[in-house]
């Protein structure tokens, strides 16, 4: 009689224990799904916000697309431009020189008339550079078709 109580309360022990590693089992078991539902959850708001950023990526990358081609198109413009007058420009800087020298020879001439209309006269010794001219009495100067009547 003495084994089976013993025996008895082993297997109550026994299965008190196993009832409580049980409960202790089952609580990790549940807190670890809640766990894993919540990482589940952070996942998937991830996953969804990457779908959302590389589609946003996508549009970004479709819009710069289009504006490279517009740029390309205006580069090509510009440089078509740059061809077409290319050979005036290249004229221009060759004839820079000759053309100074004849405005310069043109402000000359329009400085000797300008002179001859007030009245200076040069001797055919003087030099210009040595003879200042006086705007003043150019200033004086009336002609016919400027006076009132």
């Amino acid at each position: 009689v003495s084994i089976m109580t013993m025996l008895i309360e082993d297997v109550a022990d026994e299965i008190k224990n196993a009832m409580k590693a049980e409960e202790e089992a089952q609580l990790a078991y549940e807190e670890q799904m809640a766990t894993a539902k919540k990482l589940r959850e952070k996942l998937v708001t991830k996953k969804v916000n990457l779908e959302v950023q590389i589609a946003k990526k996508g549009e970004e990358l479709e819009a710069e697309k289009a504006d490279k081609k517009k740029n390309e198109g205006d580069l090509k413009d510009e440089q078509d431009y740059k061809a077409s007058i290319k050979t005036d420009c290249d004229w221009i800087l060759k004839a820079f020189v000759g053309r100074a020298e004849k405005r310069a020879a043109e402000l000359d001439g329009l400085t000797g008339a300008k002179e001859y209309l007030v009245g200076y006269k040069p001797s055919l010794l003087e030099k210009r550079a040595t003879q200042a001219f006086d705007d003043k009495r150019l200033a004086g100067l009336k002609f016919l078709a400027l006076q009132k009547l």
